[in-house]
């Protein structure tokens, strides 16, 4: 995959992804950087198996990356706003640093990884 699709910013050059490679679908896949420039995603045996290709084998893929919010979404800023002074210290982030917690934040599968993210957050906002 093309470096093209890397975005700036991501720890290093990882990109999240959520796709289908053929049948299996699959959530939530970091490509990981090449060092040429370019992207590959790890397959695992498990997926390998389930769609019954071996190395070199031909594939169809499609990849889609997840919507990061642009803004705090209501949750987050309701939850900073219970902690004086916290709301305050994350608007005065830069744009990069906020877009950078929003996406750490909201990345995770679960609700209690981001629980976990945004306590990380807060402690980070003292």
């Amino acid at each position: 995959i093309p470096l093209s699709f890397e975005k700036k910013g991501h720890y290093f050059g990882m990109r999240l992804v959520s796709g289908k490679i053929d049948d299996y679908s699959f959530e939530k896949k970091h490509l990981m950087p090449m060092g040429d420039g370019s992207l590959f995603l790890p397959i695992s045996k498990e997926i390998r198996k389930s769609i019954k290709k071996e190395a070199g084998d031909p594939i169809h893929l499609l990849l889609v990356v997840p919507e990061t919010p642009a803004e705090a979404p209501p949750e987050l800023i309701q939850c900073l706003k219970d902690y004086p002074g916290k709301f305050e210290a994350f608007q005065a982030l830069e744009k990069k640093e906020k877009a950078h917690w929003l996406e750490f934040i909201y990345a995770v599968k679960s609700e209690d990884q981001k629980v976990e993210r945004i306590v990380q957050l807060l402690d980070k906002l003292s």
